[in-house]
């Protein structure tokens, strides 16, 4: 959730930290914060709101060339001045910046308050600053007091820590939450996402975790929580600074909507094989032969991923004839799950670090389960932590609202169902015919955004609507309820996305005369069926908006308004369908004059249970 930036070098840190923080602003957050090292003095800065109205609160930069800073997302304790990070020990000798949660705070705290420590602020974080600084003062090198902090707490913390005693030194530590360190020639960052590391460094180091790093102005040095030192690779940050630009767009999740074409395109490159009918998977290699005995299959994930783990349910069911279901990971990480050899669990993530479905994860490896992955961000904890799987290679997504890595994992688990489906009982032919509309999604996907307009046009009549209902059968059930959750999550209006079939048990009650409604219609065995929702749905005076054929005439007969779809095959239309819903709920919000990339309460990667 929050943001860490940290330089040290030999230019001036406030500027180098501020910008890292501000290409973490889309992780969402609530405060800011800067302390630099200059002189033997700890100089901080902090304010609630943005970034730049800790700009404003501190017009002169502070001087020092090491420095770390932080965006807060308040967990424990309100959102003021004094919870702000970073965070200084009672002596002021040593600032902390921390990301994560401390399990044990409350005994923690307790034992320091017994020892004579007043504390300054209701967070956890602080508690951490206070154990470093005890360790230093007792004569601890700043690396050996991080790993006795570290070693005294439970929960997650990515850290950084400063000491005012030593100018040529950051010492970085991770349990649970994410660090990684870029390096320079005779300077070095350190951040918790790379995406902060970009415009200064193509390199990075990702620390795993229970490893703590001393940092110098141009190289480190990293050892685990027994001091035994371990050696790192150097990997490559693979995207460009200008994918996190927002270019001519108005907004980030607008340039993400249109760079849909280019993702699954980009995401589709070298893993088809039209000739066979079947999808070409690099990461499931090493495991072909398991795959073959897998009797069941078992998606996992939060919020929109857990959406598209319930297309790729469907998917896997339908084409493969492999019993398949999509599981919450939040609730799977606590239900004392039956793990069984013979089914893959296949955990989704686009930050590859959301902290209920890496929990979820390790309980099912803890119990010898086959793990697999899909997420976005290469070196992410679910990628090393996963037997095998594979990246959606979406690209940097910026807004807090996902839209081109929801359709990018749908694909992923198309993908992987399609493989499964030809390992089966999934003729040649009818592969064939997949892989075919798989490859001309991108083209399909363009002709959807041309609908751009009539989406804008309907967002502005129905904007601020107290409510909004999504009807899908199927593999759209979840595209509905994913549309429904986009309107929530950026226009504040509820929403509720379910199946057609459900819709007879009860939500009809709340259809009345002129109550929006989205259908999603695709020609496939749902049609049918669908048709008789329609129909339920007029009878109660609900204005239909319908994603469906244009030449279907019974559907345009029925509802208020068409947005059309392509011809498709069937198992793609989850793809296309999103796309009018992610523009209507844009749309909506961008009407009603929110802050469409930074909603309310929201964070891009939720690293905290």
């Amino acid at each position: 959730m929050c943001g860490i930036m940290g330089y040290i070098g030999g230019q001036q840190a406030w500027d180098i930290v501020l910008s890292g923080l501000k290409r973490l602003e889309y992780r969402g957050y609530d405060s800011a914060g800067v302390v630099t090292l200059s002189e033997r003095k700890l100089r901080l800065a902090r304010q609630v709101g943005h970034i730049s109205a800790l700009e404003k609160a501190q017009p002169e930069p502070l001087a020092g060339s090491i420095g770390i800073g932080h965006t807060r997302w308040a967990t424990h304790g309100g959102v003021s001045v004094k919870n702000c990070h970073p965070h200084r020990d009672s002596s002021e000798r040593v600032a902390i910046v921390h990301n994560g949660i401390i399990d044990n705070m409350e005994a923690l705290r307790a034992q320091l308050c017994a020892e004579g420590v007043t504390f300054r602020s209701e967070t956890d974080s602080e508690i951490l600053a206070e154990l470093v600084g005890r360790g230093l003062a007792r004569g601890l090198a700043l690396l050996e007091a991080v790993r006795e902090a570290m070693r005294q707490i439970e929960g997650t913390a990515g850290i950084v820590a400063i000491d005012r005693d030593d100018p040529e030194l950051l010492v970085a530590a991770r349990i649970g939450s994410p660090v990684v360190i870029g390096l320079g020639d005779d300077e070095c960052w350190v951040a918790s996402d790379p995406l902060a590391l970009r415009p200064f460094t193509d390199r990075m180091v990702i620390l795993d975790d229970g490893e703590i790093a001393a940092i110098f102005a141009g190289s480190f040095r990293t050892v685990d929580l027994d001091q035994r030192d371990r050696d790192k690779r150097v990997e490559k940050i693979l995207h460009q600074p200008e994918e996190a630009e927002r270019g001519d767009y108005e907004h980030f999740m607008l340039k993400e909507i249109h760079e849909q074409p280019r993702a699954i395109d980009r995401s589709m490159r070298g893993r088809l094989d039209v000739s066979m009918g079947s999808s070409i998977l690099g990461g499931l290699k090493s495991h072909e032969q398991q795959l073959f005995d897998v009797k069941n299959v078992v998606f996992f994930g939060c919020g929109t991923s857990l959406y598209s783990a319930q297309v790729g349910a469907y998917l896997m069911s339908r084409y493969a004839r492999v019993p398949c279901v999509a599981e919450d990971a939040a609730e799977l990480a606590v239900r004392n799950p039956i793990v069984e050899r013979s089914t893959l669990y296949v955990a989704i993530s686009q930050s590859g670090e959301t902290a209920d479905t890496l929990s979820a994860l390790r309980e099912i490896r803890q119990r010898g389960g086959l793990v697999a992955g899909i997420t976005n961000v290469v070196g992410s904890s679910l990628a090393r932590e996963t037997a095998f799987g594979t990246y959606v290679h979406a690209g940097p997504e910026i807004s807090v609202c996902s839209t081109k890595a929801f359709t990018a994992q749908v694909l992923a688990t198309e993908l992987l169902s399609l493989r499964f489906a030809r390992m089966r009982d999934l003729s040649a032919s009818e592969g064939r015919a997949w892989a075919l509309a798989l490859q001309e999604l991108p083209d399909k996907l363009k002709l959807m955004l041309e609908q751009a307009g009539a989406c804008e046009e309907l967002a502005r009549r129905f904007a601020g609507h107290r409510f909004t209902m999504f009807v899908g059968r199927g593999a759209n059930v979840p595209v509905a309820a994913e549309g429904a959750l986009k309107l929530k999550e950026i226009a504040y209006v509820p929403a509720e996305g379910m199946s057609g079939a459900a819709m007879k048990h009860g939500p009809l009650a709340l259809i009345e005369p002129g109550m929006p409604v989205w259908a999603l219609v695709p020609p496939d065995e749902t049609r049918e069926r669908m048709i008789g929702n329609l129909r339920e749905l007029k009878a109660r005076g609900a204005f239909i908006m319908a994603v469906a054929d244009l030449g279907d005439k019974e559907v345009r007969e029925l509802v208020d308004r068409v947005i059309p779809m392509p011809s498709h095959h069937a198992a793609v239309s989850p793809i296309l369908n999103a796309v009018p819903l992610q523009l209507f709920a844009y749309y909506s919000a961008r009407h009603l004059g929110y802050d469409i990339d930074k909603p309310r309460n929201l964070a891009k990667s939720v690293t905290v249970m």
